[in-house]
């Protein structure tokens, strides 16, 4: 009766030996097909908490990214706008130079003005710049232009701008934002008003002396916004490098608690087939002794 007791409690450890040793090997196998230690929760509850932690960092850090590249995309047209304004205040103020004193002809300071028209046109029109259907100088609004154009009835030199008053701000962390937008009349009001009043000037055929100040001055201030547009965008290039930087160790971090290591995984599953080999050869061993017992 002993013998029979212990022959079987034998069997039933051998049995079970050799079906853990095939879950094992089991889960080696599918670690090796799917590339992934972490598959389910239950696999490792503390890594697949860090797991999910790791998939929430990374998932707002793509959506920041989004706005930082937004942010870039928006700022970087403003810089572009802004060389153009300049470059129009630039002839503007040549040709105020050129039509000043008293050798420039009545004849010539209107074929002036008419250049000039076309030039405050385009300033207008630069104004209303959009991206993405939104107005880069009227807060990002989208829908009716900012600024009034040169040929709209009742259009006034000095109030042309109708867009919002408050700027466009964006979250770049959880605890920075950083400010995309100027209001546009503080932009170009200045431009606007000199160019107006070199070209009514001209029109008039008088001198455009006084004008000459009015055009520095408004470049001065278009200068002094491409310079802030330039530190917010230098602002945002180097998030964007926060950010990818976050993202590669967030994935670093989770590829070493969800991947396999190949190595360690094919030298477990080499272990655990020769441990199985070894329980069905103890198996067969064991087999062969009851049989034995049985003779007996």
């Amino acid at each position: 009766m002993i013998a029979r007791v212990t022959q079987s409690t034998m069997i039933r450890d051998l049995l079970g030996d050799v079906r853990r040793l095939e879950r094992r090997m089991a889960d080696a196998q599918a670690a090796l097909t799917s590339g992934k230690r972490l598959r389910t929760a239950s696999d490792d509850p503390t890594g697949a908490a860090l797991a999910e932690r790791l998939r929430g960092e990374s998932r707002d850090l793509a959506a920041l990214r989004e706005t930082v590249s937004f942010a870039t995309a928006v700022l970087g047209a403003q810089d572009e706008v802004l060389a153009q304004a300049d470059g129009i205040l630039a002839r503007a103020r040549e040709l105020a130079a050129q039509q000043s004193g008293s050798f420039a002809s009545t004849a010539s300071r209107q074929a002036a003005a008419e250049e000039v028209a076309e030039l405050e046109r385009a300033l207008l029109s630069l104004g209303n710049t959009t991206i993405g259907g939104r107005a880069i100088f009227g807060g990002l609004a989208s829908g009716t232009a900012p600024f009034a154009q040169l040929d709209d009835p009742g259009f006034d030199p000095l109030n042309p701008y109708s867009g919002p008053t408050d700027p466009f701000v964006v979250r770049t962390a959880d605890d920075t934002t950083l400010r995309l937008t100027t209001r546009g009349d503080q932009v170009f009001g200045a431009a606007i008003a000199a160019l107006d009043g070199l070209r009514q000037t001209l029109e008039g055929g008088a001198s455009p002396e006084a004008s000459l100040d009015a055009l520095d001055q408004a470049a001065e201030v278009m200068r002094a916004e491409r310079a802030s547009v330039g530190g917010r965008a230098r602002r945002a290039s180097e998030r964007a490098d926060e950010i990818r930087a976050g993202l590669t160790r967030a994935e670093v971090q989770l590829g070493a608690v969800e991947d396999a290591d190949f190595a360690a995984v094919v030298t477990e599953l080499t272990q655990l087939q020769t441990a199985l080999q070894a329980a069905l050869q103890a198996g067969n061993v064991l087999q062969e002794s009851i049989l034995d017992h049985f003779r007996l």
